[in-house]
């Protein structure tokens, strides 16, 4: 089962075509990147010109803030002690279990996200809206920044995939709060009507968004499936790339990386650690990915 169509924004500016992926990865994977772009932005490498920026889940929180000129200030913040927002146990071992007995016996990736969207459905919202459409209006507000930003997301009935972007009429603090909606864990949010859930459900990073993109950086909070029922895998996304000569550069989460985000991604405890290892894992990789921005590998 494969699903390997998706839609790509196009850059909004002549030259070479770049694009920064962004993958999910919770509350831990949300420290780890803004450590990884800290550390490469101080050192000049100019990421936040990137023509295209993609997010999935966590990495839609990034996206945003990416575009929007605040990754300074989110690493400071990731230092701190973190404000009363949404968290949850996760147990990895349990949620991979429930998600396989879900999609069991699904004839193709839609199915088995529509299968699962059923379940994220489930969960009830306990206010007046879920608690992530709060958070996230709190800290981005309605407008989309400048800049071509694609935050990916699940319609949570049919399993459709869909990009949202500015031109979605989609308020922007609803479409990071819809990508970040982990079925199982969190209420679906609502986009035009339709109940929609975290864009982790189809891959980890949609690296494919960015299949346009003659350039393209992926920050990974982990090691992707070769193959998913789910749908396209980074994997798969670098090897065609790859095939074709078409640059690629994979920055993933190392295992001081993986041991700092602890056993819950969805906990701020360690958030702190993770921002850190973010930071000095991009240390080793800053002028591979200098020299991979500039067109020189």
């Amino acid at each position: 089962m494969t699903d390997t169509t998706a839609p790509a924004p196009s850059p909004t500016s002549s030259g070479p075509r770049t694009a920064v992926v962004l993958g999910g990865g919770g509350i831990t994977g949300i420290a780890w990147e803004i450590g990884v772009l800290t550390r490469l932005l101080e050192a000049g490498v100019p990421l936040a010109d990137a023509d295209l920026v993609v997010g999935t889940s966590a990495g839609s929180v990034v996206g945003a803030t990416l575009r929007l000129g605040g990754v300074a200030d989110a690493y400071a913040e990731q230092l701190e002690p973190a404000a009363a927002g949404p968290e949850a146990a996760l147990d990895g071992g349990d949620f991979t279990q429930r998600v396989g007995q879900a999609i069991q016996g699904a004839t193709n990736a839609e199915e088995a996200r529509a299968r699962l969207g059923a379940l994220a459905r489930q969960v009830p919202v306990t206010g007046t809206e879920p608690e992530l459409v709060t958070t996230m209006r709190e800290r981005f507000g309605d407008a989309w920044p400048e800049g071509q930003l694609a935050v990916c997301t699940v319609d949570a009935t049919d399993g459709e995939f869909r990009v949202l972007t500015a031109a979605s009429g989609v308020p922007l603090h609803v479409a990071v709060a819809a990508s970040c909606s982990v079925p199982l864990v969190w209420p679906t949010v609502e986009v035009d009507g339709r109940p929609t859930m975290d864009g982790g459900v189809r891959s980890g990073t949609n690296a494919d968004v960015a299949d346009a993109a003659e350039r393209v950086l992926v920050l990974s909070c982990g090691p992707e499936l070769s193959q998913s029922p789910l749908g396209p895998t980074l994997p798969g996304v670098v090897s065609t790339r790859m095939g074709a000569d078409r640059p690629v550069f994979v920055v993933e989460a190392d295992a001081e990386s993986l041991a700092a985000f602890g056993s819950n991604s969805l906990s701020s405890a360690n958030r702190a650690a993770a921002a850190e290892a973010g930071r000095r894992q991009a240390e080793g990789v800053v002028e591979a990915v200098r020299a991979f921005w500039a067109g020189g590998a």
